[in-house]
């Protein structure tokens, strides 16, 4: 696990290059929208995620659990646009895992922070350097 770590550590200073989404519609009665969230770093490293939650300044901002709900406004939350407009091209400061819960955290500049959940014993995220390696959430907790 520390060479995942210390690999993770070396995102810093590395720059955002976008952030993609894979949306689509569960069957059932009612709709479920899932989300598949991909974020593209300039060195090459890749990081699909499905439960994330954005920072700015200290305070919460917009999470996955936001998007397409109105919470009374005019319009749904995007929240996939709003990850994409405060991430991209922005350098990566602090990258870490949480060993207790297999999250991760990442602090961009702008004051901006991401947190990519891990909440269950499956592969809800996973990380993967330009060299091939790599880890998947499950995989992380284990000592």
């Amino acid at each position: 696990m520390k060479r995942f770590t210390d690999r993770l550590a070396q995102l810093r200073g590395v720059k955002c290059e976008g952030v993609d989404a894979e949306e689509y519609e569960e069957p059932s009665s009612e709709p479920i929208f899932a989300v598949g969230t991909l974020i593209r770093f300039s060195d090459g490293t890749r990081l699909r995620g499905q439960f994330w939650r954005l920072t700015k300044a200290g305070g919460p901002l917009v999470s996955i659990f936001d998007h397409r709900r109105r919470y009374g406004m005019p319009a749904p939350v995007d929240a996939l646009h709003i990850i994409h407009d405060e991430l991209a091209g922005k350098q990566v400061l602090d990258a870490s895992m949480d060993e207790t819960t297999g999250d991760l955290r990442f602090q961009f500049e702008g004051e901006v922070g991401l947190e990519v959940f891990n909440f269950t014993a499956f592969e809800i995220w996973e990380l993967r350097f330009p060299d091939g390696t790599g880890e998947l959430s499950n995989y992380a907790l284990r000592k």
